[in-house]
């Protein structure tokens, strides 16, 4: 199968799956499933200004992130996983909101591949 995507890259998923449609279908939905519940904890720590938490949600969603290829996020989530106490409060507030801004256009573009590939 092949997906033209923009904020994701599925190659790895392609690598892992053998081109097993089925297999790549599970791994499409654990990453539907799991990043939004995660992106909901994190808005929540932002909001609650909770360096910590933002940390380790970051810290959580990192592989995952990095095993579907979510353009231009890995140094955002790596800097924010060794600043993330020393980093100005606006910057720091900066980098998650666009962080959140990249998962949110990587969950639109799963559920697209989901509804059009895999229903």
């Amino acid at each position: 199968m092949d997906f033209s995507t923009s904020y994701i890259d599925l190659s790895n998923v392609r690598t892992i799956s053998r081109g097993d449609s089925q297999r790549m279908e599970k791994y499409i939905r654990q990453f539907y499933e799991l990043i939004p519940e995660r992106l909901e904890l994190l808005k929540k720590a932002l909001l609650e200004e909770d360096r910590v938490q933002i940390r380790q949600i970051a810290h959580k969603m990192a592989p995952q992130l990095q095993f579907f290829g979510v353009r231009e996020i890995s140094n955002p989530i790596k800097r924010l996983e060794l600043e993330y106490i020393s980093m100005p409060k606006e910057e720091l507030h900066e980098l998650v909101l666009r962080i959140i801004a990249k998962l949110e256009d990587a969950i639109a573009e799963v559920s697209t591949i989901l509804k059009h590939h895999f229903e």
